[in-house]
């Protein structure tokens, strides 16, 4: 069996992202489909209003509604208030009320960001009125799981290249995920490479980050890490900044990749093999000391989980430049994939 067999025994909820009450001009919403794939998760704009002056966000189709690909998840005027402390899933529609007109007698539709806020169940990382502007909502099955800023996520993830974090020039103390790209974890996708896409891998850029600021945190347990080739790690001076400071801790560091140009004085075991797992494969992986549980986890303590009950990103370039993969928080699969990695590579 190889790591892409393997990957085909795990599957994930299908999850969508839903732009509301965009005020961004349109590069930014291309940028989102770059990002995130258009093909795996729908993002719409949803300050598109149906012209009957009630305050409705439309996409456009002419029945009101907001489609995210995975239920109703519609987006209205609100008319009743929500009971936020419910136990029952909050959808786009809980949370829009009606803002009145523009200049152009266009009917606006507003977002209740408080009813974000007092759901302990939905991480959201704003802070001040002005983040209804440009919320994005993660949904699944029609409910909103999470919510961040277009801010959040430029900062991530939409304003950045993966210079950042070849060259050092964004160290492990500054990875940090906003609640829409968390809210991801567990959720199958596929991502495409240079030239297809400048953007979707710095999403697995950015969670193997986070995966090794988790170890670097935490100072002990084992951390398996592939490069394809393993001359990556010297030709790229942020990623041997990084597993420097990684091994320097204590972490039972694991490095694999075909073995061009083996890493020299690094405090690491170096795996290297020519079989697709070791050339068709992305995984980083986070085993504390104790072994994957589960852990705790709220909108402000992602990087707890992964240090206390373990985080792994397995990814598998199915075709050239064509990544598919998930990454995950879940124990089972944590020590599922660190054992495959353990024995057979």
């Amino acid at each position: 069996m190889t790591l892409e067999q393997f990957l085909d025994r795990f599957d994930g909820p299908e999850r969508s992202v839903v732009v509301v009450n965009r005020t961004d001009p349109d590069p930014v919403l291309n940028m989102l489909v770059d990002t995130f794939g258009d093909d795996v998760m729908r993002v719409v704009d949803g300050r598109v209003t149906d012209g009957a002056g009630d305050g409705r966000v439309t996409d456009g189709a002419g029945d009101g509604r907001v489609t995210d690909g995975a239920g109703d998840g519609r987006v209205t005027d609100g008319a009743g208030p929500v009971d936020a402390s419910r136990k029952v899933g909050l959808t786009a529609e809980d949370l829009t009320g009606y803002a009145g007109v523009d200049g152009d007698d266009e009917a606006v539709p507003s977002l209740d960001v408080e009813v974000l806020r007092r759901r302990d169940d939905i991480p959201f990382d704003g802070g001040t009125p002005d983040d209804i502007e440009n919320l994005v909502l993660l949904m699944e099955d029609g409910e909103v799981v999470a919510g961040s800023t277009l801010s959040e996520l430029g900062d991530a993830v939409l304003f950045v290249n993966s210079d950042l974090y070849t060259t050092g020039s964004r160290s492990l103390d500054d990875v940090d995920l906003p609640s829409v790209i968390s809210g991801l974890n567990d959720a199958t996708f596929t991502l495409r490479g240079y030239p297809e896409s400048n953007r979707q891998k710095l999403l697995l850029i950015t969670i193997s980050r986070f995966i090794e600021r988790a170890a670097w945190t935490a100072g002990d347990g084992t951390l398996r890490s592939s490069f394809q080739r393993l001359s990556r790690i010297d030709d790229e001076v942020g990623t041997r900044a990084v597993y420097e400071r990684i091994a320097d801790t204590g972490v039972d560091t694991h490095l694999y990749g075909v073995p061009d140009d083996l890493p020299e004085d690094l405090d690491a075991v170096i795996h290297a093999g020519e079989d697709p797992d070791f050339t068709d494969s992305w995984f980083v992986v986070y085993r504390p000391p104790e072994g994957p549980h589960p852990a705790e986890s709220d909108p402000e303590s992602d990087l707890v989980r992964g240090i206390e009950g373990g985080v792994g990103l397995l990814a598998v370039e199915a075709e050239p430049r064509v990544w598919r993969g998930l990454w995950t928080f879940d124990a089972d699969r944590v020590s599922r994939v660190n054992r495959y990695i353990e024995r057979n590579l």
